[in-house]
């Protein structure tokens, strides 16, 4: 979030969806010089999805794109993958670390992984490793 950032926006607010362009957007309000530095520069950096809530106590959220290879966390799914790249629709494509299907996920539900993801991960890497042996 740009929060996490040390961008503050006071006065944001976000508008409905618009009925010309479809799109919803977000008022920015009055934005001290700072502020816009700020988000030009986390857009500058690696910035690639930035998203706004609805209604009261709005967020907006910033998310990096992981680097490729990185391993992350779909929390809808409930699945740890290794970012493969972004789609057509700017979904992050991921891949299960042992192996398998890939499967795209909205950037808002993926976090980088933490110890516990990362312990699952190679679990599931050694399980894969172990039937292949068995199968093989």
């Amino acid at each position: 979030m740009l929060a996490t950032e040390g961008i503050a926006l006071p006065s944001l607010g976000v508008d409905g969806q618009s009925a010309f362009t479809g799109e919803v957007l977000v008022q920015l309000g009055g934005v001290p010089p700072a502020v816009v530095a700020g988000i030009a520069f986390a857009l500058d950096v690696g910035f690639s999805v930035i998203r706004a809530g609805h209604g009261a106590g709005s967020v907006v959220q910033v998310l990096r794109t992981p680097e490729v290879g990185a391993l992350v966390v779909d929390v809808r799914a409930d699945r740890v993958g290794e970012y493969r790249a972004t789609d057509e629709q700017g979904r992050f494509v991921l891949a299960p670390p042992a192996g398998g299907d890939q499967w795209a996920a909205d950037p808002g539900d993926v976090h980088a992984a933490n110890r516990n993801d990362r312990a699952r991960a190679e679990a599931a890497r050694r399980t894969a490793r172990s039937n292949r042996r068995w199968t093989g």
